[in-house]
């Protein structure tokens, strides 16, 4: 039997020992080898000038082209076929050389994007965006470490967070069995000093035990979702209750966060909101500092911003630089960015800046029990789905769904129940899911994607 599978069957006492086991597997995988290393480095070049952080950043690029040209197949290519010198590709401006890379072109074939033997150990990763189209990842370690300490280093410590303090999270795991009925709708992991809350059963029945047990728990922390934090953020506002939980910072990443509300959650939990912004393909990190300003760390990876007529920003195309398992260059991420004036930052740091975070802009689906999904913890039920090259859930009722599927000619009806199973985890048993095949998922009129398109009225995503 698989331990999903004990995890699903087992009590909820059981379940936090799973949980806490996971964490205890996950750590020396995410915090050791050279991560505190890493986080003092990053800590020392947030201080360095603009020159001193571009010659770093080139070399880190020389060697990650280097990498891709004699290692990694779609690359070596890529390279012949235009009659590029990898050589040539020096500096960020020298990428301006290479095409673009689109999702769907890794989502053809993955495994050209991984390097030949001897290969390094990967790690599968999962994404946190908002997309319907899954691609599956991989990092090396190293990488995986990268991105924590970069996690560590320019987020968390900018916002006040040492490891260890009490933590509320809100993100997407389905950790809460289908075939529970009633609550608690949280699980403990003990190593991570964590308390893990369902954002799938956050709905208004349930939001007073949410809030009864986050004020008995007292986070230091509380981190997750923008719509999911939103959602207690307003529970404790509309119910007079500003103050009762106090954490000394709030953590909010993979949705996009609007002035309004970043309002509302400084309001209730009386501390600052730190805004930050990666991919699960672990090829951009953009994080606030303390002095409210979005800087881009430079040794992750290389931003470009693309313009478009009549865009509300520019199209961050990135470059990865920490993960060798599955390189990434120039790579279309769909989320757009605003430019900032030049000139040096109040705050000091050498890191370059974007004004705004913008994100792709989705509804959110509503299920019968009251529940609001927003579209990035929607994205995860597609992830693992075999055969589906992009998907669209749409609503006009509260009682329905209707998912769009653009699938290749192996999907098969196992595949199909493997999605509803994923969607149920995540909407509960009672909405009821239209499954149809198209040629075609829509796309918006300016050619992005949606994951959630909505016509009941409602809040747009995240809240």
């Amino acid at each position: 039997m698989k331990l999903d599978d004990l995890y699903q069957r087992a009590p909820v006492p059981v379940q936090n020992i799973f949980a806490s086991a996971y964490g205890l597997k996950e750590l020396p995988r995410r915090h050791g080898g050279q991560f505190r290393r890493e986080v003092f480095d990053l800590d020392v070049r947030q201080w360095w000038t603009q020159e001193e952080l571009e010659v770093d950043q080139n070399a880190r690029l020389v060697s990650m082209v280097t990498w891709c040209a004699h290692r990694v197949p779609h690359y070596r290519d890529m390279f012949s076929d235009l009659g590029i010198n990898p050589r040539d590709i020096r500096t960020a401006a020298d990428l301006a050389q290479l095409p673009l890379l689109d999702k769907e072109t890794v989502r053809a074939d993955p495994d050209r994007f991984l390097p030949e033997q001897p290969q390094p150990k990967l790690i599968a990763q999962t994404t946190g965006g908002t997309t319907g189209t899954p691609v599956r990842y991989w990092a090396t370690l190293a990488g995986v470490r990268a991105n924590y300490a970069t996690y560590e280093a320019r987020c968390r410590s900018w916002a006040g967070v040492r490891l260890g303090q009490r933590m509320a999270s809100f993100h997407g795991q389905p950790i809460i069995p289908e075939s529970q009925a009633g609550g608690p709708y949280w699980r403990r992991n003990l190593a991570f000093n964590q308390l893990y809350f369902s954002v799938y059963h956050l709905n208004s029945l349930n939001l007073p035990a949410y809030l009864n047990q986050l004020e008995q728990f007292r986070p230091q922390v509380i981190a997750g979702y923008t719509s999911a934090v939103h959602r207690i953020a307003r529970g404790l506002i509309d119910s007079g209750d500003i103050g009762r939980v106090r954490p000394t910072a709030v953590l909010v990443s993979s949705e996009t966060l609007t002035p309004a509300v970043r309002e509302d959650m400084q309001l209730a939990f009386g501390c600052r909101v730190t805004n930050a912004y990666s991919l699960g393909e672990l090829v951009a990190f953009i994080s606030e500092c303390d002095h409210g300003e979005l800087h881009i760390s430079t040794e992750y990876g290389i931003i470009e911003l693309l313009d478009s007529a009549g865009s509300l920003g520019s199209e961050i195309i990135a470059t990865g630089l920490i993960n060798k398992g599955m390189p990434l260059l120039r790579y279309r991420t769909g989320d757009l960015a605003v430019r900032t004036d030049p000139g040096h930052s109040s705050c000091g740091r050498g890191l370059p800046r974007v004004a705004e975070i913008i994100g792709r802009v989705d509804d959110v689906v509503r299920t019968p029990e009251g529940a609001t999904v927003g579209p990035a913890p929607m994205s995860l039920a597609f992830q693992r789905v075999p055969h589906l090259r992009r998907a669209q859930v749409r609503q006009d009722s509260l009682d329905a769904l209707t998912v769009l599927l653009e699938v290749d000619s192996l999907f098969s009806h196992q595949d199909e129940e493997f999605l509803i199973g994923e969607l149920r985890k995540r909407l509960g048993p009672s909405i009821r899911l239209f499954i149809e095949q198209v040629p075609t998922v829509p796309r918006t009129s300016g050619g992005k994607e949606r994951l959630v398109v909505s016509s009941l009225g409602q809040q747009r995503g995240p809240l």
